[in-house]
């Protein structure tokens, strides 16, 4: 594996290590981990914003529609 160097206050540093040995782990595995979480979660959210975009233009559509079909009844033929 590739070896990197993170930067953390003394806070951080305590909080790492306490939560590394309440999973009887390694504090890189916490931070692999952790990284391949938040990336999850990005994606996630990316997915989610995708979808509420989706979803306004639908109804934007459908609203169309509604008002093109009402129109169309309303022309009496």
């Amino acid at each position: 594996m590739k070896t990197i160097t993170v930067k953390a206050d003394a806070r951080f540093d305590s909080t790492l290590t306490k939560l590394a040995k309440r999973l009887k782990t390694t504090k890189s595995s916490v931070i692999r981990a952790a990284v391949l979480n938040y990336k999850e979660h990005v994606e996630r959210e990316a997915l989610r914003q995708r979808i509420r975009e989706a979803s306004v233009k639908t109804r934007q559509q459908a609203k169309q529609a509604g008002s093109d079909f009402d129109a169309a009844t309303a022309d009496g033929i």
